[in-house]
């Protein structure tokens, strides 16, 4: 069975599970385990099996069991563990990939691992120096450099065992937690131990790895405390489903209430995350706009009454004005610069095309590395920076470079590495850049600590989930990892939210980010929470309108735009997306109903305007059509979208010479095979043929078009003709005609 089968089958028996079908569940199990090929999982299927069939025959005899239900609770989650370990043993035997490769190699060496580990644990609890020798081993004597080099080994292996295991037991627990209670344990080491525990509860559900990073979310040391809650976060999220299954977990997961603000860390997790689904598109901005922009180092002149694209753009689209805007898009290089600067401050990732070539470092051989903090005493960047020569100065680089808050770690790294390859005036220039960055920060830490605080917390978060971003996104092995930012994080549906936010303020910031980066659903979803915990703002019911208008649901959308119009503010908007609604659900008289009170409070709104000649349109009024679009053209001359329904709408009134005076000056700017088209039928009416045919052969000859879809279309205006006075028995000998001549 290949991986997807397996996975399906998974994730097949998880809702049976859940949704309490436990012999569908066993039935399924049945196949997974087979193909783990391990005799003890099959075993324990065989035990479960009879177990459940004994407790239903129990119970449909009348035996009275009092543990039943406390029986059939353990069935459900000893299923749901077989299915962990069976699925990842099934990996093993159907995947050639290295991670399976490298996990049999772990598993047989295992006991090896651990041993050297522990016996590794009681000799630095001995050692009083540890971390005196681990941060000065480039300077002492090469046998204190050798137990560096063996001790970070020692912590590769540990690593790796941590991330490969699949179920902890007492030794793998006693190997972290004796790490963790080491004092002079290197702070660093301890994050990357983290990182290990987050990749390996994510590739397999533990209960034990869990309560592990609970308890050290719990930590005082803060940058230790952060990275275990974005790996419960992940983790939680991920498998949310199973977690009523576990009722002890969900109350160990109440104790980190005990954090301060735990709430106020979890907006800025979630919200860091949805930011991470943007950086393709800020990698292609960088691309494709900004940088060309500071390539050029002048200001572009643009038109800004580009009306055509304005009206192309359909005002459906436009958010309340009223509203708060997060984002904008900058119409010149100035403008663009402070983007880059604002997209930073707000933590979005702005470096990842810089430095996604920069990952081919040996450095990045080791997966422990993509997850390593930076720290200036780490021996390898000292070594690649040891033949530096003056006046490049490798300590206040590495000083300034440790405290940039933008630059995440994986990137820190790829920096250094790559000075070495550079020429000495860019690495001069560099050093300038961050004496003067180093400056920046010494002078913001001398302001108030409890201001700072906050900075400094969403730049530890937004550092470390761009260093997620870059393993899952960059790592030669990238395929054979879930990737955690394909997740839709629908964070108001989980268990942690329930459990850890009680905060309103903090449920609007979510729903407020969703929203401006167009994540209707999620943003819809905690409108609504906070709509029936008594939220009845006018800004609320706009914004759900809004939110089902662009899931197309426009019948919701009524219902709340008509609900934000009882406050009797902000009418001209409302009225405005109403109409539109009604439009949408092609009731044109109540959509014009709208668009005419609209006008009464914008009389010289174009698109009010623009639409209400839609709407008369729709309604075959043509000449009120024609009145405003005369008025559009008015407003905006230099609109040149308005012509087509001019022209269109004079042709029907039987306005022949303005109809072909309009199609003519659209024709002369860009002309398409409806234009053509028209034309034909204008020039026909008047009684010149052979410009009709002309025109037609035009329409006809367009790379966009066919003989075939012109002769749908000409049948859908026939009608038009006839009213204009063709005859009806020529209008099948013209098409002949044109058969002919194509």
């Amino acid at each position: 069975m290949d991986k997807k089968s397996l996975v399906r089958n998974y994730r097949r028996i998880e809702d049976f599970v859940i949704n309490r079908k436990l012999k569908d569940a066993l039935d399924l199990l049945k196949d997974l385990v087979l193909n783990s090929k391990k005799g003890e999982f099959i075993s324990q299927y065989e035990n479960l099996d009879d177990t459940y069939e004994n407790m239903l025959r129990y119970s449909m005899e009348g035996v009275e069991d009092p543990q039943r239900d406390n029986i059939y609770q353990k069935l459900l989650v000893s299923v749901m563990e077989l299915a962990d370990v069976a699925l990842q043993s099934a990996y093993m035997n159907e995947s050639e990939q290295y991670i399976y490769r490298l996990k049999k190699k772990i598993e047989f060496e295992s006991k090896q691992v651990k041993d050297a580990a522990l016996n590794s644990i009681e000799n630095l609890v001995m050692d009083e120096e540890l971390s005196d020798v681990l941060k000065s081993s480039l300077d002492s004597g090469q046998d204190e450099l050798e137990d560096y080099k063996k001790h970070q080994e020692l912590l590769l292996r540990i690593f790796n065992l941590v991330w490969l295991t699949d179920k902890f037991n007492d030794s793998d627990e006693q190997i972290l937690t004796s790490i963790w209670k080491i004092q002079r344990f290197p702070w660093h080491e301890k994050a990357v131990i983290v990182s290990a525990l987050t990749v390996s509860a994510l590739r397999c559900f533990d209960q034990r790895k869990i309560r592990m990073l609970i308890e050290f979310a719990l930590d005082n040391d803060t940058q230790l405390q952060q990275r275990s809650l974005v790996g419960l976060f992940l983790t939680l999220y991920y498998f949310d489903k199973r977690l009523s299954l576990y009722p002890d977990l969900l109350k160990e997961i109440e104790r980190l209430k005990e954090i301060p603000d735990i709430g106020k860390h979890f907006e800025m997790i979630a919200i860091q995350f949805v930011k991470s689904k943007e950086t393709e598109k800020i990698t292609k901005k960088l691309q494709d706009e900004i940088l060309p922009e500071m390539v050029k180092f002048q200001p572009v002149l643009r038109d800004k009454l580009d009306l055509d694209n304005i009206l192309s753009n359909d005002f459906m689209d436009d958010k309340n004005p009223d509203w708060e805007r997060v984002f904008e898009d900058a119409p010149d290089l100035l403008d663009k610069l402070q983007e880059i600067s604002r997209m930073q401050m707000e933590g979005a990732d702005v470096f990842m095309s810089t430095f996604a070539r920069l990952k081919h470092f040996e450095f990045f051989n080791d997966i422990i590395n993509w997850f390593r903090p930076f720290y200036p005493e780490n021996e390898y960047i000292r070594d690649s920076l040891k033949n530096e020569q003056e006046p490049f100065d490798p300590d206040t680089f590495l000083e300034g470079l440790e405290q940039s808050f933008f630059i995440c770690n994986s990137d820190k790294y790829s920096f250094c590495l790559n000075i070495t390859q550079m020429p000495e005036i860019q690495k001069n220039m560099l050093l300038e850049m961050f004496n003067a960055e180093l400056e920046g920060i010494k002078e913001l830490q001398k302001e108030d600590e409890v201001l700072n605080k906050p900075a400094r917390l969403k730049s530890i978060y937004s550092q470390y989930i761009h260093d997620l971003y870059r393993f899952y996104k960059l790592h030669p092995l990238r395929y054979e990892f879930l990737d955690i930012f394909t997740f839709q994080f629908s964070i108001q549906k989980c268990h942690l939210t329930k459990i850890l936010i009680d905060d309103d303020e903090i449920l609007r910031n979510i729903a407020e980010f969703f929203f401006e980066n167009e994540n209707h659903e999620q943003a819809l979803e905690l409108y609504r929470i906070l709509n029936a915990k008594g939220n009845n703002s006018m800004e609320i019911f706009e914004k759900m309108g809004y939110c089902f208008q662009k899931l197309r649901k426009y019948e919701d959308a009524l219902d709340y735009y008509k609900r934000a119009e009882l406050f009797d503010a902000n009418r001209a908007w409302n009225l405005r997306k109403i109409a539109l609604c009604y439009r949408y659900l092609k009731n044109y008289k109540e959509s014009l109903r709208y668009y005419l009170e609209a006008e009464e409070l914008e009389p010289d709104n174009l698109y009010v305007q623009t639409f209400i000649g839609h709407s008369y349109l729709d309604l075959k009024q043509y000449d009120k059509a024609l009145d405003y679009y005369y008025k559009v053209e008015f407003l905006a001359e230099e609109n040149r979208k308005v012509l087509r329904p001019i022209a269109w709408c004079s042709f029907v009134l039987g306005k022949f010479e303005t109809a072909k005076k309009y199609f003519e000056r659209i024709i002369e700017e860009e002309a398409n095979k409806f234009d053509f088209m028209n034309l034909g039928h204008v020039e026909w009416c008047l009684g010149n043929r052979k410009a009709a045919v002309k025109n037609y052969k035009l329409s006809i000859n367009r790379s966009d078009n066919n003989l075939k879809s012109f002769t749908a279309s000409f049948e859908d205006d026939k009608q038009f003709l006839l009213n204009n006075g063709i005859d009806a028995d020529e209008i099948p000998l013209l098409i002949d005609y044109l058969k002919y001549q194509l």
